[in-house]
């Protein structure tokens, strides 16, 4: 039997831990945010009186990165990790006791789309979320998760297009310490 996705009680890791990607040359990623939804993620933060970090993330050209098809929210800590809008000192926890999110009504579609991502292509559940581990069978069982999907393919819809341009990925230069000299330096890297 499925079961419909819920946060694990206590559970706030998807908010808290980032990854490398595609490889650790390119540095820690932040959460996906499209272009319509920088500049309500500025305001919501300038609301809160909240330092947020909002890179590039994707772009379109042919010599150089012309057109910014996806931006990056960063995590706060110097690693990469912790988003800005998660309440980690506050006494209010989530209602799955978790740490709460301070715009869990206004968060970006990658939230909404969690724990469906798509990095091959094909949408699949993340390995790393707590639920996908617990009540999952197959890391692509993604039966009963029609809102999150529905998120993923508008995010894949507004990236998605393109004529003759490349695809450039901005590697963040973010990490471990310890990373750092596997890292490029921050900027545009052209794929392919």
């Amino acid at each position: 039997m499925k079961r419909k996705f819920s946060c694990i009680q206590g559970c706030s890791d998807c908010c808290i831990s980032r990854d490398y990607y595609p490889s650790v040359h390119y540095g820690k990623i932040g959460v996906l945010v499209l272009p319509d939804e920088k500049p309500v993620l500025e305001s919501l933060a300038r609301k809160r009186n909240l330092a947020v970090k909002i890179l590039p993330r994707l772009a379109r050209g042919t010599d150089s990165p012309d057109k910014i098809i996806a931006y990056q929210m960063m995590g706060k800590k110097d690693d990469g990790d912790l988003c800005p809008f998660l309440d980690v000192e506050g006494t209010a926890t989530s209602p799955h006791g978790g740490f709460r999110c301070g715009i869990y009504d206004e968060r970006p579609l990658a939230c909404r789309a969690y724990p469906v991502i798509d990095s091959t292509g094909t949408a699949s559940l993340d390995e790393h979320c707590q639920f996908c581990r617990q009540f999952s069978t197959t890391r692509t069982s993604v039966a009963g998760l029609q809102d999150e999907i529905a998120a993923l393919s508008r995010i894949k819809e507004e990236v998605k297009g393109g004529g003759a341009t490349h695809i450039w990925r901005y590697a963040t230069a973010t990490g471990k310490i310890e990373d750092k000299d596997k890292m490029a330096p921050e900027g545009w890297i052209r794929e392919g």
